[in-house]
């Protein structure tokens, strides 16, 4: 069968290209079908596929058999009876092409050469079946090089008609292990024929493959793992490298997360990629740089709280500091026609993974604010697409799986100048276009509140987000009715969060701690809704777990304002420290524990006047808190932009997942980095927080 081997050797390398292939399934496989003649070529299955399962099942049939019962052999031209023992043949090749040696199959099982099976023993209307262990095949080969595929063809049946009725994969379970590779590669120029470098397994077990494009690696198990994880470690020693490529592909060529960094500095770095559960090979495809190691692992922290029966007051004692995760799941893009479209990316920053909230716990902050948009991912009557809460829920997990409290909200869904707006305070409140707001509103929260049922009460939700009339930011700017219909309608929308949520009958959602907003956030136009009776707090079926929701963002022009100043006064009455612990003062009057969502400051080429700036605004927390025993916690916002003059607030690099020198001293002056007349009572942090 000389001719015929060669024939399905050239059919499994034309494949090969496409075929380096797919995740473990245990779905039907390419190859059903009807076959005539001796060594018919079926199909070809690359151990990359494969790895994982234990045998292949097939069912087939005879649909006409051979006249005579023989055939000629084309290796020795010799007349050969027909043995139906070897029905189909299981050809093992090398990664080198080689091998093709044979598994045959039939009726009486695998390999069996006694008693010689003949048309006379079967017939044409019995589906036959046989399982044929993977192990067994692989073990036929007599070459020193790895397997790299099995070949499926017919065996010496003359001119017999068999039609496969089916395969597929027995799956197995191989238990995960860690794998370590390490090595000097480096991508090359098309056409280059330099040596590329190689990679070799140093840990566990996995087969890796280079050439001048990427790094292919297969045959690892992440069975079993809660987190399947792969650290790829580069240096780069030329920068900066403006969106290059630095991301693992599946088996079809697909980014399992898109990642076109720009690199503004040498050194050595490691981007960290989450798998989908199952996946046993992955092509690594980094440019510019040297690839020093791939690290697969299970990255699951496993230190989740476990809180319940907590008031409002003690959560929120236990929230602070907190670390808000901007730039991500809140982010949108607009298409050409002006439709918004959620996307986690849209706005620079990578994927949210475990090893970013890992950084965030060992920076020392207690808790993690997630904002999440839905937009585009929720219809007209509410109901959530589902992905998108399942990407909610995975990050959720990772949050808490580190041991941090984990805030989630609905977001840009009632954002200023967000084209898909749709929760829009400026209706009128008798309206029915209002009255689908709320529904609207009420069904989102369900379905959220639904999702996490039996979750403990480390997770707590936020019911929405800077809610505003569109341009009115301060008292002054409101006209006749506007203030109070805008109040009616944020009072109701707050009661049918509330609600919603206690609503599910779930017994984590009956006791769970939840925080509501006054207009925008604002600690002025919130303390002026109180006085004014406009504002007040949801009716809610458990004492003390409700929390109130404000910003802090003063002054604007040296906090948000790209264009404004880079100094602040820290002595200043209007602006300065003993501002804010008025205006704190000015919103824990009304009793409740306090939640500033978000404050920070851009940074404009002046990280000493931002340290001084967050660092008061702590110590100003600590002195409201004291003096008055209301509860206050603030999350920093980040979001994600790192560089001392890029007008961001990112301290940590999400690229890497590492605080950078600048988060360094933010995160100090959080902690304990501010004049001494102002020091916060917070323990300094160790080496590892840090």
């Amino acid at each position: 069968m000389k001719m015929k081997k060669i024939i399905a050797a050239a059919a499994a390398m034309a494949m090969s290209v496409t075929a380096f292939t797919s995740m473990i399934s245990a779905s039907a496989l390419d190859g059903a079908g009807t076959y005539t003649g001796n060594a018919a070529y079926i199909g070809t299955y690359f151990k990359s596929d494969y790895y994982g399962n234990t045998a292949f099942k097939i069912s087939y049939k005879y649909d006409k058999f051979d006249e005579d019962g023989t055939y000629e052999d084309p290796d020795t031209g010799k007349t050969v009876t027909i043995d139906y023992n070897d029905t189909f043949q299981f050809l093992v090749f090398d990664s080198q092409w080689l091998g093709w040696d044979k598994t045959s199959v039939g009726p009486n099982g695998v390999n069996v050469t006694e008693p010689v099976l003949t048309a006379e023993d079967l017939n044409t209307t019995e589906i036959y079946t046989a399982t044929v262990p993977i192990a067994a095949i692989e073990s036929q080969l007599s070459t020193v090089d790895p397997v790299q595929g099995i070949n499926l063809q017919l065996g010496g049946v003359g001119d017999t008609t068999v039609t496969l009725e089916s395969i597929e994969y027995v799956q197995g379970e191989i238990p995960g292990e860690e794998v370590t590779i390490v090595g000097e590669w480096e991508k090359l120029p098309d056409g280059s024929e330099e040596p590329v470098g190689e990679m070799k397994v140093t840990e566990g077990s996995a087969y890796v493959t280079t050439n001048q494009w990427n790094i292919q690696v297969s045959q690892f198990s992440t069975s079993g793992f809660v987190n399947p994880t792969v650290d790829v470690t580069v240096t780069y020693d030329t920068a900066p490298n403006e969106y290059i490529q630095a991301e693992l592909l599946n088996t079809s060529w697909e980014p399992i997360v898109a990642n076109w960094p720009y690199v503004d500095v040498t050194g050595t770095y490691t981007y960290t990629t989450e798998l989908p559960s199952g996946t046993n090979a992955f092509i690594a495809c980094y440019d510019l740089c040297t690839v020093k190691e791939i690290h697969i692992y299970d990255n699951h922290e496993g230190k989740a709280l476990n809180v319940s029966g907590k008031t409002a007051s003690e959560v929120n004692t236990a929230l602070q500091p907190c670390f808000a995760v901007g730039g991500a799941l809140e982010g949108f893009e607009v298409d050409e026609s002006g439709n918004v479209h959620a996307s986690e990316t849209a706005w620079g920053n990578p994927v949210l993974t475990e090893a970013l909230f890992q950084t965030v716990k060992e920076a020392g902050f207690k808790s993690v604010r997630i904002p999440v948009s839905y937009l585009d991912m929720i219809d007209a009557n509410g109901n959530i697409v589902k992905d998108r809460l399942d990407r909610v829920q995975k990050v959720v997990d990772d949050a808490l799986d580190t041991g941090l409290y984990v805030i989630i909200n609905i977001h840009n869904d009632g954002g200023e100048g967000v084209p898909g707006k749709w929760i829009d305070i400026s209706l009128d409140h008798e309206s029915d276009a209002f009255a689908k707001v709320v529904a609207k509103f009420s069904t989102a929260w369900t379905q959220i509140a639904t999702r996490f049922e039996n979750y403990n009460e480390a997770l707590i939700f936020e019911g929405m987000n800077e809610v505003m009339i569109s341009g009115k930011y301060s008292l002054n700017q409101f006209t006749g009715d506007e203030l109070e219909n805008a109040y009616a309608n944020i009072v109701e929308l707050n009661q049918a969060f509330v609600d919603a949520v206690r609503g599910t009958g779930d017994d984590a959602n009956d006791d769970r701690c939840l925080i509501v907003p006054g207009y925008n956030t604002n600690i002025d136009i919130t303390a002026y809704g109180f006085d004014e009776g406009m504002f007040y707090m949801p009716t809610d079926t458990v004492d003390d777990r409700l929390i109130l929701s404000v910003h802090y963002y003063d002054p604007y022009d040296f906090t948000l304002n790209e264009n404004g100043t880079a100094t602040w006064n820290i002595d200043s009455n209007t602006d300065g420290k003993p501002y804010m612990v008025s205006q704190l003062k000015k919103i824990a009057e009304y009793g409740y524990p306090v939640y500033v969502g978000e404050y920070c400051a851009i940074f404009k080429n002046n990280i000493s006047e931002v340290a001084e700036y967050v660092g008061a605004f702590n110590a100003a927390i600590t002195d409201v808190v004291a003096e008055t025993g209301v509860s206050i916690s603030a999350a920093y916002w980040d979001n994600g932009v790192i560089g001392d003059d890029n007008k961001g607030s990112g301290i940590i690099d999400r690229r890497f997942n590492i605080v950078t020198a600048t988060g360094t001293t933010i995160i100090n002056a959080i902690f304990n980095n501010i004049p001494p007349k102002y020091a916060p009572v917070y323990p300094t942090p160790t080496d590892e927080q840090i």
